[in-house]
């Protein structure tokens, strides 16, 4: 996937429904707005080897088969894995209360055990299907791809003497920006299974 020729100072910072409904888009084989997030299964490298500019978010679209969380729940890579961290966490679009998505949370541990600052979120759609017998919805992960947001947590303070001894891959890596920005309202519709079949 190429990537968009954007002008000088433009960023791409999304919000967690934003960043949903490009997926979406991606699901659905539709036209991008705008061919920011690559492809690349963002997973198998290391954090400070994905591309992408600096002090910036980092987004990839990864085929969902390959990081399914009922299946796995770590992800090695030449220098160290990433794993899971906490509950899925339910993207609501708006005020709406709809559940239009999921994300999961990695954490890059270097080494065995050394756990680092590097973050990763995955992204995942959701439709709600009816049951046949029973007055309920179950919802349910849908589509083959996923889309990633990758970032640096800034280390506090206290922990700055110790991170350091941890990460000296840090040092040729200034990439340090701000936590992505949480869930807001978006225009995404509530997306059924008949979406899917178009």
């Amino acid at each position: 996937m190429e990537i968009a020729n954007l002008p000088i100072g433009f960023r791409f910072n999304p919000t967690d429904a934003e960043l949903l409904y490009y997926l979406k888009k991606k699901v659905l084989s539709l036209p991008l707005p705008a061919n920011v997030i690559p492809e690349l299964e963002a997973f198998q490298f290391n954090p400070w080897d994905l591309p992408g500019g600096l002090n910036e978010n980092r987004f990839f679209f990864c085929k969902r088969k390959k990081n399914l969380m009922s299946k796995c729940s770590s992800f090695s890579t030449d220098c160290g894995y990433w794993k899971s961290s906490g509950k899925e966490k339910q993207i609501v679009a708006g005020e709406s209360n709809h559940v239009i998505g999921m994300m999961k949370t990695f954490v890059f541990y270097q080494g065995r055990n050394i756990k680092t600052q590097w973050i990763m979120q995955e992204f995942t759609i959701v439709a709600h299907l009816k049951t046949p017998f029973l007055d309920q919805r179950l919802m349910m992960k849908v589509g083959s791809w996923v889309v990633c947001r990758l970032y640096q947590r800034k280390m506090r303070a206290r922990n700055h003497g110790a991170a350091e001894l941890g990460h000296s891959f840090a040092q040729t890596t200034p990439f340090l920006p701000t936590s992505p920005s949480s869930s807001s309202s978006s225009e995404i519709t509530d997306m059924s299974s008949s979406d899917l079949d178009e």
